[in-house]
């Protein structure tokens, strides 16, 4: 059992932190290549509204059309362009190009039996299908939030506080695992959480941040 005050849960992000994102961003790339002005506005957009909340998922969508065109039409182009194209290109892009970092799933095994509480905070939609795609069983995670699906993004203090209450412990207790510096090291801030970054390439910001290798060695000794 956990001594008082031992981490006691570990809570994940999933894009490029329990899988090399770059491989996927490449097929999706080289599938909607004439789209890539498209493409580079809507991740902008997307990254500017890190941490804003807009109380619903609703109200979400709204600005981040309005973001991307200033007229109905042109939102509602962008609409079907993001739930008919881009999000299906995505997971196909992880279906085919995705592979689960090394003993990832292993791991998430070997946490949970070893007693500690998983969660997972992912910003995007289909997390669950993403996952199943790359051999990860979603039920092996004690708690789950999609935060675009709550109309908030990372790091919003309401997104803190829903993964502080579903994860049912302290933030001092848990650690998390991201490897967006913006989002996911932001997001431990605030929920008071340690944090471990999963680099995917040049230098490490400070010592918090490892290539998955480090991370998967760091996550096992917990269980020491």
């Amino acid at each position: 059992m956990a001594s008082e005050g031992a981490i006691a849960g570990v809570v994940f992000d999933l894009d490029g932190t329990l899988y090399d994102k770059r491989p996927v961003e490449r097929w999706v790339l080289s599938r909607m290549l004439p789209a890539l002005p498209r493409l580079l506005r809507y991740t902008k957009v997307r990254t500017g509204l890190a941490g804003v909340d807009f109380d619903d998922a609703g109200a979400l969508a709204r600005e981040t059309l309005q973001r991307l065109a200033s007229d109905a039409r042109g939102q509602e182009t962008w609409r079907r362009w993001i739930a008919e194209r881009y999000e299906p290109q995505v997971l196909r892009g992880v279906e085919r190009a995705g592979r689960a970092y090394p003993g990832a799933a292993q791991l998430l095994l070997r946490l949970r039996a070893g007693g500690l509480r998983l969660g997972l905070v992912s910003d995007y939609r289909g997390a669950h299908d993403r996952l199943r795609a790359l051999g990860i069983d979603p039920a092996l995670f004690h708690f789950s939030l999609v935060t675009e699906e709550h109309g908030a993004m990372k790091p919003a203090a309401r997104m803190a506080a829903r993964t502080l209450a579903g994860m049912g412990l302290p933030g001092e207790r848990m650690v998390m695992v991201g490897d967006r510096a913006f989002a996911d090291q932001r997001f431990a801030e605030t929920c008071g959480m340690r944090f471990l970054g999963v680099l995917a390439g040049g230098d490490p910001p400070d010592p918090t941040w490892t290539p998955w290798p480090g991370v998967r060695a760091r996550l096992s000794a917990l269980l020491r």
